[in-house]
């Protein structure tokens, strides 16, 4: 029997703008509590956790992508708030923006990268017309005159009229021109891999290739997350500042391995909490020739563009990679260049260097029940949004043992315990889980693999 609607407490929300969100999905709640057929705990559950993270929200949620990014929004309550967002696009129009009608999910065929696997750069390809979708920070690079399109996000269609106010902006001083006041540097990670050399020695040698062939300037160092930033450095007084593009690089093979052993969603949630907007993914290599991983390869690439909000970019190998990374910094350079004039006083200011370090450092801190999720998701059946769920009831190891020794004497009872308690749990996660915490240990024996 579902709960009684009046049980149901409003929470106080954090910022204003977030207030209507949170109102419509606490309404939403409340109507199904209330349908004759009852509400089913699981949805509860999901309605009251997405709820708890939209009060507590720190950015305003204006639009469906940003909505999918609250913890605890799964496509089943992106579907049931769509109504809710496509109402405000409605409420308040850009000026000067025609509405654009919703077109089928398609993939974007002249991004950065798929421009760059050519010999040569395209004649008809000027990077002075490079388009940014400021709904997710999309950069393409479009032929002279057309206008770049967003039809591969399937979330967000709409144009957001406050371009300006959602990218980062280096201070300004008076009436200076951006690259009068700044040099654009591209920074690459001194632990990527290029070729067979040493990750040292490849790394500076694509450094120089890009530099020369681009004219832009490129260095190397150690960065703490991600595999390519881009950073404006002041021309007088050497300060550095992070600009708001960060890219993860990842060859196939790595990829498919980080796939299987979950590295792929921490990496990829480090670069989510890094405080920079435009997150980029590039694939390098063909992911039909890597052997029993080309389909999860894909799926991974097609969630984390289209439910993720990255830009997924895509090369042959890691020389289209540096010519990839070239056109990159020549339009993130124009980009600064054309808006930079139109800065003001309540533009987001970017990190220097040093506080994004230091940010990206406090991330690295974990919690126990992060540590414990973590762990969980290397037993077999066991996927993160399982591992979620377990750490809601047993946020400790200490907490999941000390259920499962209320059971003691009662196998079965103690194997089905977590099938139990959530309906996103099977029978065979909570089988393992039960056997590698009280059970038969890591035996490989003991787990259900199938």
């Amino acid at each position: 029997m579902a709960a009684p609607a009046p049980a149901l407490m409003q929470l106080k929300v954090r910022i204003p703008e977030n207030e209507e969100v949170a109102r419509c999905l606490h309404e939403k709640r409340l109507s199904m509590r209330e349908q004759p057929a009852g509400f089913k705990e699981h949805l509860d559950r999901t309605f009251a956790k997405a709820y708890r993270n939209v009060c507590a929200a720190n950015e305003p949620i204006r639009t469906l992508k940003e909505f999918s990014k609250i913890s605890g929004v799964g496509p089943w309550l992106i579907r049931c708030m769509k109504g809710f967002f496509a109402e405000s696009k409605q409420d308040s129009p850009a000026k000067g923006k025609k509405t654009r009608v919703p077109k089928c999910c398609v993939t974007k065929k002249k991004t950065a990268a798929s421009a760059s696997l050519g010999k040569g750069p395209p004649s008809n390809l000027n990077c002075q017309n490079a388009q940014f979708s400021s709904s997710q920070g999309t950069l393409e690079l479009q032929p002279s005159g057309k206008t770049g399109s967003t039809d591969f996000n399937m979330l967000d269609k709409d144009v957001v009229s406050m371009n300006n106010c959602i990218l980062a902006m280096p201070p300004r001083q008076s009436s200076e021109e951006f690259l009068e006041a700044y040099e654009v540097v591209l920074i690459l990670d001194d632990r990527e891999n290029f070729g067979y050399c040493s990750r040292k020695v490849a790394s500076k040698k694509v450094a120089d290739n890009i530099g020369s062939q681009f004219n832009v300037p490129v260095e190397v160092k150690r960065l703490p997350v991600g595999d390519g930033i881009w950073i404006a450095r002041h021309k007088k007084n050497l300060t550095e500042y992070v600009l708001d593009f960060i890219v993860e690089r990842k060859n196939v093979a790595d990829l498919g391995s980080s796939i299987r052993d979950n590295r792929y969603k921490d990496q990829k949630t480090r670069l989510q909490r890094c405080g920079l907007r435009k997150l980029m993914y590039l694939v390098e290599g063909d992911p039909n020739t890597s052997k029993g991983s080309a389909a999860s390869i894909k799926t991974a690439c097609f969630t984390t563009e289209i439910f993720e909000g990255f830009d997924v970019l895509r090369t042959n190998g890691y020389t289209d990679t540096m010519r990839t990374y070239g056109y990159l910094t020549l339009s993130i350079m124009d980009y600064y260049s054309t808006n930079f004039c139109r800065l003001d006083k309540s533009a987001c200011i970017c990190p220097t260097y040093d506080e994004f370090e230091r940010h990206c450092h406090c991330l690295q801190k974990r919690t126990v029940s992060q540590i414990f999720a973590l762990q969980l998701m290397q037993v077999p059946q066991v996927t993160e949004k399982v591992a979620l769920t377990v750490i809601e009831f047993y946020p400790t190891l200490f907490s999941l043992a000390r259920a499962y020794s209320m059971l003691e004497g009662d196998i079965h009872a103690q194997e089905e315990m977590l099938k139990n308690k959530s309906k996103m749990i099977n029978a065979g996660a909570s089988r393992n889980i039960f056997r590698l915490v009280w059970g038969d240990g890591c035996q490989s024996s003991g787990l259900i693999l199938d």
